[in-house]
């Protein structure tokens, strides 16, 4: 075979290779492992919901933390979790995992969430409330979600898809209460809160806990 034939047969077998490879991943067959989590999180509202989860007390503290599950055809679990300031800064904290099984669930996500203070049963509108409400309620002041949300939103339902909670209060006393935490800029964020709604319209309390 002439030397140029060769490398024609060469470029064209490896040009079938990649067009055969494309056609899976666009099938959703060849897709290394992060790339199929993200798949099936980005799919998980048509999955049922297997749990939602609340550490109790979020009233008072003014920080709620909820797990919210959703059972894949294969059996194992999407879950997304999510921290939520709902006296000033919304959602803090957020992330999503896929093809988690039901053992790694239990132990490295339920009952770590539980250690602390306890989990009780969640509403999904109650956990809808809370998340959207938080984010709305910040966004006033110029926060915005932790940005891992981009993903982890799709472990929840459409936001117009729920019936929106009327007892759940954000802010305290009809303003912002910042507390700051160990990972905060307070600094930025008074001169923010400053700057939106002016000095002596929010409550700003050093290294406290949340609510105190």
């Amino acid at each position: 075979m002439a030397k140029n034939e060769r490398r024609r047969q060469q470029k064209l077998m490896k040009k079938r290779r990649k067009d055969k490879n494309r056609r899976k991943t666009q099938a959703g067959i060849y897709l290394p492992e992060a790339d199929l989590e993200r798949k099936r999180i980005m799919e998980a509202r048509q999955y049922p919901i297997h749990e939602c989860l609340i550490v109790p007390g979020w009233r008072e503290s003014g920080l709620a933390q909820i797990l919210l599950s959703r059972l894949q055809p294969d059996g194992n679990l999407v879950a997304g979790m999510y921290m939520v300031d709902i006296l000033c800064l919304g959602l803090k904290n957020t992330f999503a995992h896929a093809n988690v099984s039901k053992y790694k669930y239990i132990t490295e996500l339920r009952d770590r969430m539980a250690e602390a203070d306890g989990i009780e049963t969640c509403s999904i509108d109650l956990a809808h409330t809370i998340i959207y409400g938080g984010i709305d309620y910040a966004g006033q002041f110029g926060f915005q979600p932790q940005r891992d949300f981009k993903l982890s939103r799709h472990v929840l339902e459409e936001r117009d898809s729920f019936q929106m909670k009327e007892d759940v209060e954000f802010g305290r006393e009809g303003k912002p209460r910042y507390i700051s935490g160990p990972n905060d800029d307070a600094t930025k964020i008074t001169r923010q809160l400053e700057a939106i709604v002016g000095e002596g319209n929010f409550d700003f309390i050093i290294g406290a806990p949340a609510g105190g």
